[in-house]
């Protein structure tokens, strides 16, 4: 008996090219989502375009310890972080050349394994006994500033009519810290690569901004080192540029405002846990009604956030040791001993994956799907950023701190 194959109609083209390619189709992958890549592909497609973002991150890394006036800190580092730095650098190759599609493999690999590696590894900062040594107000005000960012970037958000996505990504960027809580953020909300590019870029010009003027504001109305280096480590958003900024104005500012600091980074995780839930309940109730299934929060929330809260708690511990390898003495050389710190080392990868991840990110952007939003992001948070300032400020004076 012949076999007949079956005749299937061919789908029509859309209209969605690769160069629409979105963040968001990715980020199943964490949550062991099957997507769309082959399963096969061809012998060393993946490791050729790790190359190219690993190629990309080692640049910014070196761009970040290089001179760089007028934000030249203590040790020749300058407050652009290396992950704005490898987003940039991507965007530029990407719209400067055309990219052969089988370099693709490896940057989808890039956001979708390391990206989740590199939020893991970056709890390895956070230490939960420096909200202690903050004190209830300092806690306090900084549960305000998180409050103030998201419902100022909430009500901006529908004034400017930017996407809502954007919004959440602007304000949790001005809340915590800047582009690593942009990063933590966006699978969670399952936002776009544009998104991610507008709401880093403003976040980061107006953190840049803030290091330069919040010094000068401090002098001009005479505050203490104690209550700039609050208002320092709650208003600017990255850590770079809170330190320099609170050690430009004296010691004892630099000190407070990397407590004050850290203790907002520690806030990360318990702020992308709620707006994990309110998304996924939000996209649970939009799903069509016969195929909406019961809202389970944890099957619907990342991984990865628990990784990241169980590396902070091995910091808090004090569980990532300093170790010593030793190594055999041989004929050409004597005993060779090498200290490693786990936790610096963690650190040090958390950068790099974080680094890889948003070059990724950078050559899978064109710069001609940005132009349709233009200065409104910055705008918005611009605004928000002044306003949650004056709030802070005002707080800090009618609480006495000095």
């Amino acid at each position: 008996m012949k076999a007949h194959a079956q005749l299937r109609p061919v789908a029509a083209p859309t209209q969605k090219s690769d160069r629409d390619y979105s963040w968001a189709e990715h980020l199943g992958y964490m949550e062991g989502i099957p997507d769309d890549v082959p399963a096969k592909s061809p012998p060393g497609s993946v490791a050729w375009g790790l190359l190219l973002c690993m190629a990309v991150t080692l640049g910014a890394l070196w761009l970040s310890t290089a001179p760089f006036w007028p934000f030249t800190i203590q040790g020749g580092r300058h407050p652009l972080e290396p992950m704005l730095m490898a987003m940039v650098i991507g965007i530029v190759i990407s719209n400067s050349l055309m990219l052969p599609k089988w370099l693709r493999p490896g940057i989808r690999f890039a956001y979708k394994v390391l990206l989740s590696l590199g939020i893991v590894l970056l709890g390895v900062q956070l230490n939960f006994f420096d909200v202690l040594k903050l004190g209830g107000v300092g806690l306090l005000l900084s549960c305000v500033e998180i409050l103030l960012a998201l419902v100022f970037m909430g009500f901006l958000t529908r004034w400017f009519h930017l996407s809502r996505k954007l919004g959440v990504l602007l304000g949790v960027g001005t809340a915590i810290c800047g582009s690593s809580a942009i990063i933590a953020t966006a699978p969670v909300i399952e936002a776009e690569e544009k998104d991610v590019v507008f709401s880093v870029a403003a976040v980061t010009l107006l953190g840049l901004i803030g290091m330069i003027l919040l010094p000068i504001v401090g002098h001009a109305i005479a505050l203490t080192g104690k209550a700039f280096g609050i208002l320092d480590g709650l208003v600017i958003h990255s850590i770079p540029q809170v330190v320099a900024a609170g050690f430009a104005y004296s010691p004892s500012a630099g000190a407070t405002a990397t407590i004050v600091k850290m203790t907002r980074v520690c806030l990360l995780a318990p702020m992308v846990f709620v707006v994990g839930l309110i998304y996924a309940r939000r996209k649970a109730r939009q799903a069509p009604a016969e195929g909406r299934q019961r809202f389970k929060a944890f099957s619907l929330f990342p991984k990865f956030v628990f990784g990241f809260l169980a590396m902070a708690m091995l910091r808090t511990l004090g569980w990532l040791p300093d170790l010593t390898v030793h190594l055999p003495s041989a004929a050409w050389a004597g005993d060779v001993r090498r200290n490693l710190d786990l936790g610096s080392l963690a650190h040090q990868s958390s950068t790099f994956f974080l680094g890889m991840s948003m070059a990724a990110v950078g050559l899978e952007t064109k710069v001609a799907a940005l132009k349709r939003t233009g200065p409104k992001p910055l705008l918005a948070g611009l605004i928000s950023s002044v306003a949650i300032a004056v709030i802070i400020l005002l707080l800090i004076k009618l609480l006495g701190i000095t």
